[in-house]
């Protein structure tokens, strides 16, 4: 009876180390490098996340940006060429 009662308070307490050390872990911890280096590892990943992203808004701003810039020079051809085709159709007449 004794040694059940010492066996079941045994695995309770490793029961209750195991459980704590997934959910809270100690900053002491040598093996885990500690939860300040799980932050830092997070905090970096962050920001390498968010600077990838801001490069990509810039690129799809410069491209959006040129192909603004190439409908603009194609609308002013067009509108070169009609205003040429009309002063023509105006002095043959």
């Amino acid at each position: 009876m004794i040694f059940r009662t010492l066996l079941f308070f045994l695995v309770m307490y490793f029961l209750v180390k195991f459980i704590s050390r997934l959910f809270l872990p100690s900053s002491n911890d040598n093996s885990g490098g500690g939860a300040r280096d799980k932050a830092r590892t997070f905090y970096r990943t962050f920001q390498q996340y968010q600077q990838n992203r801001q490069q990509q808004q810039q690129q799809n701003q410069q491209k959006k940006n040129i192909s603004e810039r190439f409908e603009e020079i194609e609308e002013a051809e067009f509108e070169d060429i009609t205003e040429e085709e009309n002063s023509t159709s105006k002095t043959s007449d």
